[in-house]
């Protein structure tokens, strides 16, 4: 355990170091005269922009690569001679030498060079090493994605982020991500300007991106640009991919799980184009077959019986002109999560043999989920120094989850050959969690000289969240009175929940500020006001990342972010599954906020290879959780009585070595981090109003990722990964329990039935009082306080590619868990018999669930 002494010393050594880098930038008086050369780039016989160009000046050591429209801008000292090299695989190279007295513009068309080998192509739309005032980010190359090993060998962008410096994964296996001690809701998941709600299929198995259809992936863990907002932690911003304006292609992908295809190509050649994927699986024909097979209890994957998820994604792009764009985005994905039917039965007698009993049950769960995202994306550039980008966007999230229960009783009497008793229910749960979101942005961006670049805007919001639960319950009674039977019907038919609505309006600024050579700050503001019934929400939130370059290849970097966010994720356990609602900020439930700053120091090793280490520290106020005992499951109950808000700190240290372009390529990222959360304002205690572990805390993360390309056909990437186990909360007393004539509907599908119906009532003199159902109550020592085991594993992929004349063809073989290791993603309690001195008694004991041990796969890519 950290001292307390060492914990405040990190602290106050990080804010000192952040004050001192401001101090010292502002005081600084050294000035530099520069333009900027900027053009776009473009093939040489057609018009189609070459993106991710590099533009590279050795006589300042200095480069930058062409944007998606094929657009460079690079600073460059006035008055002295420099040198400029334009390079892109596939062209010939083309050098420039001249003298800058003035900002200049000159546009580039490349040569092809057939003689030249084909090779992946990695071309960076941020570079955030060095040269940038950016920390706390990184953009993931979508090449060393799809060479990673995959599970079922579905490629999946979230697992590859998880294998990041300052990311965890919820559990093994899982698709979920905490950023920096932050909860699953605190992530901001972009598509193309529109916001995607839930990121996951298949519970978490795979997530909800098709990554044949993304273009570049920007990820951002703190230091957020003041264009970014409404969360707390993270911004994942994912654009898609633009289909080919001259001709026609894709592929199609066959896997263990699923299947895919995508499809490209011009609908107007030079001017439109479209971009078409779609993925659906089968996870009941192959995949559970094979985990019934390599699990000593199969029973465990009842939950996962009936399994599946499709969606589609698809892109439009026309061209008005090299200064109009318009884009339309829609993404569509269904999940359906079924579980079987569980039937149990129950027949005996008295011990006099006066009657017989017959008790049957059925519990069922129909489950469903799905995200919709629409957008329109307008750009106009009126010149090299401003741009405006527009867009409008609709995004949808709708969770259903329907726990039922079948129920027949029936009390006979031996002797007297009669019906005693008959007791036929029929009930349910149903939950609703809904989401409509629509949005309008306009960014304005400005660059006025080579050493400012302004951008601007504005964002108005409208969300509608409908959090509701359904409870039915139908009852029949026949009884014998002594005379005659008396029958009695009940009906239960109780909806609660109601719809929130929140409107939110969005200013930004921000410039990032070459003052010098070797210094560089981004300095931004955002303003937000969150409209909802009752109240009105104001938050400022001021953004400062600054750079010091005191070496030519090395550089501190410093930041510190505000962020403030207005819906929350109501989570009724640590393993993060649709069930748990999204709810907005009210006007008893306060905006959430947060505070990050950050210190870091990056080396660039050499072109292709950066070194960086950064540690941060971040507080969070009015985080929400569930209060003692409540759950999502009370019918009876709002969901404000049931939460509780308190306040959060977090901070830690990251290290990554990475390597992107070249034969191997790969990454070393190690985090050491503490997540903690404190509940002590009155009436809302947790843990006895003391500090503990957040679910999300995990010590030690270590990630190593490696790739390698032997020649144009073989490829082989290996991943091993170290992950302090997850935290969660363990019962250590329990006790039975209810209430007078007690009925819910989802309690009665899960009651115990070790005892029979003669132990579920109690009998006085005059009347009597029934226990219809008992439940188990029970209480922990320490919030959080349980820790599951370590978790560690290898995966390997291998793949072979090879061209033929209809197109070119992939064989994949990747192995998750290469070693068979059993990590503990989940753990419940087991009975089992045990041998004491004087004689054998069932014990209750704590038994695990390894959900992917030693599995193999393959798949096979046709490119056409």
């Amino acid at each position: 355990m950290i001292h307390p002494f060492l914990t405040h010393l990190f602290i106050f050594t990080m804010k000192s170091t952040t004050l001192f880098l401001i101090g010292v930038l502002f005081v600084s008086s050294l000035r530099a005269q520069s333009a900027y050369l900027s053009g776009f780039m473009r093939g040489e016989d057609n018009e189609e922009p070459l993106i991710g160009v590099n533009v590279y000046s050795p006589t300042v050591r200095r480069g930058v690569v062409s944007d998606d429209k094929g657009f460079y801008r690079l600073s460059l000292p006035v008055g002295r001679p420099v040198s400029v090299r334009f390079s892109y695989v596939g062209t010939a190279s083309q050098s420039l030498q001249f003298v800058l007295t003035k900002d200049t513009v000159i546009h580039i068309r490349l040569q092809s060079a057939n003689s030249l080998p084909t090779l992946t192509v990695y071309a960076p739309h941020r570079n955030f090493g060095i040269d940038d005032s950016q920390m706390s980010a990184i953009e993931l190359p979508m090449a060393q994605v799809k060479s990673m090993p995959a599970l079922f060998g579905e490629l999946d962008v979230m697992k590859a982020l998880q294998r990041l410096p300052g990311v965890q994964a919820v559990s093994d296996g899982h698709a979920g991500l905490f950023v920096r001690g932050g909860n699953y809701d605190q992530n901001l998941i972009i598509l193309d300007g529109s916001t995607l709600y839930n990121s996951e299929h298949l519970n978490g198995f795979v997530s909800a991106l098709n990554a044949d259809m993304i273009e570049n992936i920007l990820f951002y863990k703190g230091a957020f640009p003041a264009r970014y907002g409404a969360r707390l932690s993270s911004v994942l911003d994912i654009g898609m991919k633009e289909g080919d304006f001259e001709q026609y292609h894709g592929s199609a992908d066959v896997g263990m799980l699923a299947s895919r295809i995508q499809i490209e190509g011009p609908i107007w050649k030079g001017k439109t184009s479209f971009n078409v994927g779609a993925r659906a699986s089968y996870f009941n024909a192959i995949v559970m077959p094979l985990l019934k097979k390599v699990y000593d209890k199969p029973e465990t994957l009842q939950p996962y019986a009936r399994m599946n998820y499709w969606d589609v994604t698809a892109k439009v792009v026309h061209r008005f002109s090299d200064k109009d764009k318009l884009s339309a985005m829609f993404y569509k994905g269904h999940d359906v999560n079924d579980t079987a039917p569980t039937d149990s039965e129950q027949q005996y007698q008295d011990e006099k043999k006066e009657y017989s009993y017959d008790n049957r049950t059925s519990n069922y769960t129909d489950n469903s989920w799905g995200n919709m995202v629409a957008s329109l994306f307008w750009t106009h550039r009126r010149d090299e120094r401003l741009s405006l980008n527009t867009n409008l966007s609709y995004s949808q999230y709708r969770y259903d989850r329907k726990m039922g229960s079948e129920i027949t009783e029936q009390k006979d009497n031996i002797t007297q050959n009669r019906l005693e008793r008959l007791y036929r229910e029929n009930s349910y749960a149903a939950y609703h969690s809904g989401i409509d979101d629509v949005s309008l942005t306009a960014d304005v961006r400005y660059q006025p000289s080579a050493r400012h670049d302004i951008r601007g805007g504005g964002k108005l919001t409208l969300q509608q969240l409908t959090p509701t639960v359904n409870a039915y319950k139908r009852a029949y009674t026949k009884e014998w009175t002594g005379m005659e039977y008396s029958e009695e019907t009940s009906l239960l038919d109780v909806t609660s929940g109601k719809q929130q609505q929140m409107q939110t309006a969005a200013l930004y600024v921000e410039d990032d500020w070459t003052m010098h050579p070797r210094w560089k700050a981004n300095v931004g503001l955002r303003y937000t006001s969150f409209f909802v019934k009752g109240k009105t929400y104001q938050s400022l939130e001021p953004r400062l990342a600054l750079r010091w370059m005191f070496a030519p290849n090395m550089a501190w970097k410093a930041s510190y972010s505000g962020m403030a966010q207005g819906i929350h994720l109501l989570s009724s356990s640590n393993l993060v599954m649709p069930s748990d609602l999204w709810v907005t900020i009210t006007q008893n439930t306060p905006l959430m906020k947060a505070h990050q700053w950050a210190v870091g120091y990056n080396w660039q090793i050499t072109p292709s290879t950066l070194f960086s280490v950064e540690g941060y520290y971040k507080t969070m106020d009015n985080v929400l959780e569930y209060r003692e005992g409540s759950s999502y499951i009370n019918v009876n109950a709002d969901w404000e009585n049931m939460a509780v808000t308190g306040e959060g700190r977090t901070y830690g240290i990251e290290l990554l070595l990475q390597k992107k372009v070249g034969k191997a390529t790969g990454w070393i990222g190690y985090t050491w981090s503490k997540s903690l959360r404190t509940f002590n304002r009155p009436g809302q205690e947790l843990n006895g109003g003391n500090e503990f572990y957040a679910g999300n805390d995990r010590r030690n993360n270590l990630n190593l990722v490696f790739s390698y390309r032997f020649n144009e056909h073989w490829e082989a990437s290996a991943a091993w990964t170290y992950q302090t186990g997850r935290r969660g909360t363990l019962a250590t007393t329990h006790l039975f329990g209810g209430m007078p004539n007690e009925s819910d509907s989802y309690m009665s599908a899960i009651a115990s039935s070790n005892l029979d119906w003669e132990h579920m009532y109690s009998e006085g003199y005059n009347d009597v009082t029934s226990f219809q159902r008992y439940f188990r109550f029970y209480s922990y020592h320490e919030r959080n306080g349980y820790k599951l085991p370590d978790v560690h594993r290898l995966d390997v992929a291998v793949n072979y590619s090879f061209k033929h004349p209809v197109g070119e063809s992939k064989i994949g073989l990747s192995i998750y868990n290469l070693y068979n290791r059993k990590n503990i993603a989940n753990v419940y309690i087991g009975y089992e018999n045990v041998s004491l001195t004087y004689e054998n008694r069932t014990a209750a004991v704590l038994k695990g669930i390894c959900p992917f041990p030693f599995m193999p796969s393959f798949n096979y890519t046709f490119k056409f």
